[in-house]
């Protein structure tokens, strides 16, 4: 047996990382605590629904109707981050990470952080605030790994609940969509991080945010200015992926057009609404966003869901969340950033929130659509580097341990080392 390499204590800046994503790991062998926790949340939520509940800050709650009070460490809550002043320099992002803690996502978590720590600058850092976005019934765990990562000195960290970024309750959204849960073969879950990136947008206390997946690292350091830019006029622009690919690009892109005039396919192209005064054919709309990780703008997904939520009205839904759920049922494969790149043509702010750049990508594109390609170092290396971020896709083909392996490479740091 080797001895570990003993290093100053100073150097080990990797270590409050390990420790978060350790108790992440093992928060699943933790079920007597768990479901001690999950009873009290069945409760509260109980009484709330029978108006035996206020929230903490006394208003009676009435549901689903209204939204639940999420949490967040270091003493306020998430969503009073954004009364925060932000940061000296508004080009500065917010980075959301929607998650869920299970085998996959644990050490796929441990590589984003690592990557974080690694490449985001101490001074002037180009990152305001990491949120995770987290089922409810998770959200002491990742207090509790917050907790654990320690004050950091690049940016703030926050906890969100996921019912605080829902306009409806997410069994609520299961009933809306019967048929769909039982088609997807990923399930519904697919579609309430979609729902989550878009509604997180009034928890982000900085004008662009950044949405993430447990498997997106960073891969070269970031610096202001890389994500969002000031124009000639000095008006902040977030930098786009300038394009979606993939086999079923246009099918999202026309579908979620098509949300924002009826529940069924075909519904933008009846009611005039492709070829309106700011041209959003899905030709146009290709070139607009990519998918995770996107650089979003806050104002601009707070105006596509008002967008949204009149649709809803009108269509007598509960809110947007519930009336994109029951437009599933008839046959419209939205997206998160379909929506996104229809809300913001038909309004016409897309180009007043992004640039399109043909020198920059945020990722490989190749490598986040076929996530086999991994395992050639020679790819890893070129991925490294170029390009912001890297995406190496669970459903692409990549497993936990082997992007452990090949990533480490990359963001391991040198001043630990294991004993074998």
């Amino acid at each position: 047996t080797r001895a570990a390499s003993r290093r100053p204590f100073g150097r080990l800046q990797i270590l409050p990382w390990v420790i978060a994503v350790s108790a992440l790991a093992w928060s699943l062998s933790m079920r007597l605590e768990m479901a001690s926790y999950n009873h009290e949340l069945v409760a509260r939520q109980v009484a709330i629904v029978e108006g035996r509940a206020t929230t903490p800050r006394g208003h009676p709650s009435a549901g689903h109707d209204c939204e639940p009070c999420p949490r967040c460490v270091q003493g306020s809550m998430a969503s009073e981050l954004k009364a925060i002043d932000a940061t000296p320099d508004p080009r500065a992002v917010t980075f959301v990470l929607v998650a869920t803690m299970n085998a996959n996502n644990g050490p796929r978590v441990a590589a984003l952080l690592a990557s974080v720590q690694k490449y985001v600058e101490k001074d002037r850092s180009a990152v305001h605030t990491l949120l995770a976005v987290v089922p409810d019934a998770e959200l002491r765990w990742w207090e509790l790994a917050a907790s654990a990562l320690g004050d950091q000195p690049a940016f703030k960290i926050g906890v969100l609940a996921e019912s605080a970024a829902l306009r409806s309750g997410v069994e609520a959204l299961k009933r809306a969509a019967p048929k769909t849960g039982r088609r997807e073969t990923r399930g519904l879950g697919y579609r309430f991080q979609m729902l989550l990136k878009l509604g997180v947008a009034e928890h982000v206390p900085t004008d662009f945010y950044v949405t993430f997946d447990c498997d997106v690292v960073l891969a070269r350091p970031l610096h202001l200015g890389d994500l969002v830019r000031k124009d000639e006029n000095g008006a902040l622009k977030g930098v786009t992926q300038g394009s979606m690919g993939g086999p079923h690009a246009h099918r999202w892109l026309s579908s979620s057009l098509d949300s924002f005039f009826g529940t069924t396919p075909g519904s933008a192209q009846q009611k005039g609404g492709v070829n309106g005064a700011h041209d959003c054919r899905v030709s146009n709309l290709m070139h607009t966003v990519g998918v995770t990780p996107a650089v979003m703008s806050k104002h601009g997904a707070i105006a596509t869901l008002k967008r949204l939520e009149q649709r809803a009205e009108e269509e007598g839904k509960r809110g947007w969340d519930e009336y994109l759920f029951s437009a599933l049922e008839d046959g419209l494969d939205w997206t998160e950033y379909g929506l996104y790149a229809a809300g913001t043509c038909l309004d016409g702010s897309f180009n007043r929130h992004h640039v399109v750049d043909p020198k920059v990508r945020l990722y490989d594109a190749a490598l986040q659509e076929d996530g086999s390609k991994f395992m050639d170092p020679k790819v890893m290396n070129e991925a490294f580097g170029p390009n912001p971020f890297v995406v190496v896709q669970s459903i692409g083909g990549s497993d936990a341990t082997s992007v452990a392996d090949a990533l480490y490479s990359h963001l391991g740091n040198s001043a630990v080392e294991a004993t074998r």
